[in-house]
């Protein structure tokens, strides 16, 4: 069975702005924010790339 591709948010140098737009382009509501980090349901996820377009910065990485 094919394993899922995995999520990565580099907010840890900087990428991620906290802007939201990925939150508020997933089809699955599946990204969370709050103040401090940004977080996914992997288990809803189904890895569409949709939030990766959306993002600004280029922060979020799935491979």
């Amino acid at each position: 069975m094919p394993t899922k591709k995995s999520l990565h948010i580099e907010s840890s140098g900087q990428l991620c702005i906290y802007c939201g737009a990925c939150v508020g382009i997933c089809p699955l509501n599946c990204i969370y924010l709050d103040e401090t980090r940004i977080t996914f349901d992997e288990k809803v996820c189904t890895r569409c790339e949709i939030c990766v377009k959306a993002c600004p910065v280029g922060a979020i990485e799935i491979g």
